[in-house]
């Protein structure tokens, strides 16, 4: 994450995530890059093409910026160029500094109409916004949004909040079918837990094989 102008520093640099994901054919990195920076839009091309990475991370709460704010702007036309999805922090933040406002999902909106052809996905569901971030990506097909738990004290506890409560299932398997992937907000999460709490929603068997790898796969282009 690159929260150069925001904390002086990068979390993790583009070159270790390509590092880390040279170890194994399981891992597929994403890159990150500072879009108060005016050679954001490079770095990212630059990440793509040479360290082989496959899609952006974005925290506009961790990078203080909003994420409607023209300044994004060439960062996200690069990513709809390169053809990658951008992966977006959304909803609770506990970033030092960061403000909720960054996280609240109809500020992606007008990122979503503007760039048409770029797949976002806004992750936790932008909890505790469940309901504006459902009613995005389903005006939106471009937007999509991922289970990984955020803020509750169990997994399980989370995604029916969430996925059966706030919003009935039926919306998620016949409305968003292609809209939705699995998240675990690992290491606060263990990933096996996150994936049996989805399991436990009873979505069926079809679907959630969209969820646990299908619909991911889409959005990457494959997994080669």
């Amino acid at each position: 994450m690159d929260a150069t102008t925001a904390l002086g520093k990068s979390v993790y640099t583009n070159e270790q995530i390509a590092e880390l994901c040279a170890m194994s054919e399981r891992l597929i990195g994403f890159a990150s890059v500072d879009p108060h920076q005016p050679d954001a839009a490079a770095k990212l091309d630059a990440a793509i093409h040479q360290l082989k990475l496959r899609g952006l991370k974005l925290d506009p709460a961790m990078q203080q910026f909003r994420p409607n704010d023209r300044t994004a702007y060439p960062v996200y036309e690069k990513a709809q160029e390169l053809g990658i999805p951008v992966l977006f922090h959304a909803g609770m933040s506990w970033a030092p500094g960061s403000r909720l406002e960054y996280g609240q999902p109809l500020l992606f909106e007008p990122v979503a109409a503007d760039f048409p052809k770029l797949n976002i996905v806004l992750a936790h569901l932008a909890w505790p916004w469940v309901t504006e971030a459902v009613a995005l990506a389903l005006k939106y097909p471009n937007v999509h949004l991922d289970t990984s738990a955020l803020y509750f004290d169990n997994p399980r506890d989370f995604v029916h909040h969430c996925m059966a409560e706030v919003v009935p299932l039926s919306v998620f398997e016949c409305s968003l079918r292609y809209q939705i992937l699995f998240g675990s907000n690992y290491p606060r999460v263990e990933i096996k837990n996150m994936a049996n709490a989805v399991r436990a929603l009873g979505f069926s068997a079809d679907y959630q094989k969209m969820i646990f790898g299908g619909n991911a796969v889409r959005l990457l282009g494959g997994v080669a």
